[in-house]
């Protein structure tokens, strides 16, 4: 029999929450079951037909939101000025233009490899510890050296991250 996962799915959809649905289901038919996405989803910066993963929580970008500056005041005051907002939209700008929005895995910070897909804390923490160890990723397939990633969690992610 097809086993049960359960998820939380946040962001952009009609009513966030959490859903269980079998383990062959995919991202589409969680959202579909909370209603479907908003009008301001950002369909480009998810990728619907990803499959799920039991406990994981999914977050459904909004059109020209970068999710991963989010809380993270510390980078937010560190670049010039206070004024939130003109950091941010400059922030986007940037990192859209340079590389449509991957997660640089020799850069990021534990709460951006957090939003990878198949990567959950515990494995953001292993990717850090190659990093210190290894240096910089050469190429993002490097990223399977670790740890707890495997072919299948790469190919969910691979789009999604660089290494420069």
């Amino acid at each position: 029999g097809v086993k049960e996962i359960t998820v939380y799915i946040s962001g952009q959809v009609a009513k966030e929450g959490v859903v269980t649905l079998s383990s062959d289901k995919r991202l589409a038919d969680a959202v579909e079951k909370l209603g479907g996405l908003t009008k301001n989803a950002d369909t480009n910066n998810i990728n619907l037909a990803m499959k799920l993963e039991d406990e994981k929580h999914y977050i459904i970008p909004k059109e020209g939101e970068v999710i991963e500056n989010n809380s993270d005041s510390t980078q937010v005051t560190s670049n010039k000025g206070n004024n939130n907002q003109a950091n941010n939209s400059s922030n986007n700008a940037t990192q859209s233009d340079s590389q449509g929005s991957k997660i640089n895995i020799n850069t990021a910070d534990l709460k951006q490899l957090d939003d990878i897909p198949g990567v959950g804390e515990a494995t953001a923490n292993k990717i850090l510890s190659y990093r210190d160890e290894n240096g910089e990723f050469k190429s993002i397939e490097e990223i399977k050296n670790v740890n707890g990633i495997g072919d299948k969690k790469f190919e969910n992610m691979k789009d999604l991250i660089c290494v420069k």
